[in-house]
């Protein structure tokens, strides 16, 4: 059976879970690798994973993704349909579909010799489906003991009255998130009766579009660069969507709301005038990390220290509290080899 010594993550950043299958990384000697959902630091080597294996899987709203954001290689992706299970040699290999953005999922490989390996990729708890594991790789973006959110719809409310007050005193509104926040915040307001015209980032108006081919409610909404949307921008009462990184594009005038996960305890503050931090996230935080945990009962957890978080307090949480060995992976910038 697995154990800790060939679960690992390596130094490109690949998470190894059999003698063939690695994701979200390339790493020489693997010739089928996973990409489990479309944001940039799951995507390392991509180019030379398409050029060296033998096959690249992700599922189809994740080849959708990556073909709207401009990624050239993922026209060389297999895409298959979430729960789908493919046989690599001795290796079956198994696409989960969890909630966090459009197309993600965990992976689940079964290896010859019996042992069950899973990649919780990232995730949201309250939603993941629990699958029995004999090591489990473990998302540790937020695994601290502090990382600690209110429950999601506590978010949701907090942050349709914040959209809902400008509104309502013919504010507009921009909001700031990264792919998939955004139009899961979408179809939050939409559902809510919000009947104000959306405007996007080009960018952003293109993954909509995907959103929605797959069933995605997000209503009436303009590209900020379109004739309409600039209309829009200028002289309407309005909600607009971009990326953290083009805050350029906004009227500083306006609301200004940034979802982001590293607001703890409370659903928002207010930073500034017209300004607010919505505790808006895709990731499970610290408790509801020890939880899936030990709702999976793996022999074995390895903290993925490689995307940042807290790979090394977390495993240090995980022994402590569960009892269950635990390691982060790479540790100090080396491949681990427990």
């Amino acid at each position: 059976m697995a154990s800790g010594c060939d679960v690992f993550v390596t130094r490109s950043k690949a998470v190894v879970l059999g003698r063939r299958v690695v994701c979200d990384g390339h790493e020489d000697g693997y010739k089928l690798r996973i990409v489990t959902h479309a944001h940039s630091d799951h995507l390392y080597g991509l180019r030379e994973s398409v050029r060296k294996c033998d096959l690249v899987v992700s599922t189809r709203e994740t080849k959708d993704l990556l073909m709207a954001l401009g990624k050239s290689e993922a026209r060389c992706l297999v895409a298959v349909n979430g729960g789908d299970t493919l046989s690599y040699g001795e290796e079956k290999v198994k696409l989960i579909p969890v909630e966090h953005i459009l197309g993600t999922a965990q992976v689940l490989v079964e290896r010859e010799d019996g042992a069950r390996c899973l990649y919780s990729s990232d995730f949201r708890f309250r939603s993941a489906p629990i699958i029995k594991c004999d090591v489990l790789v473990l998302d540790s973006t937020y695994g601290a003991p502090g990382n600690v959110r209110p429950k999601i719809e506590e978010v949701y409310d907090a942050f349709y009255a914040i959209v809902e007050d400008a509104l309502g005193k013919g504010e507009p509104v921009h909001v700031f998130g990264f792919i998939g926040k955004v139009q899961e915040a979408m179809e939050l307001l939409r559902k809510r009766s919000v009947d104000d015209p959306f405007v996007v980032s080009p960018r952003m108006y293109r993954i909509s579009k995907i959103y929605e081919k797959y069933g995605f409610h997000l209503g009436e909404y303009y590209s900020s660069e379109g004739l309409v949307g600039r209309k829009v921008l200028e002289n309407d009462l309005h909600v607009a969507f971009f990326s953290p990184n083009e805050k350029h594009r906004s009227n500083m005038n306006c609301v200004q709301i940034e979802l982001t996960g590293w607001l703890f305890n409370v659903p928002y503050t207010k930073i500034g005038e017209k300004s607010y931090v919505v505790s808006f996230s895709g990731h499970s935080d610290f408790n509801q990390l020890i939880e899936y945990v030990d709702k999976c009962r793996p022999s074995y957890v390895v903290t993925d220290n490689a995307r940042g978080g807290q790979a090394v307090k977390l495993a240090e949480e995980i022994e402590k509290r569960l009892g269950i060995p635990a390691s982060p992976s790479p540790l100090d910038n080396h491949t681990l080899r427990l």
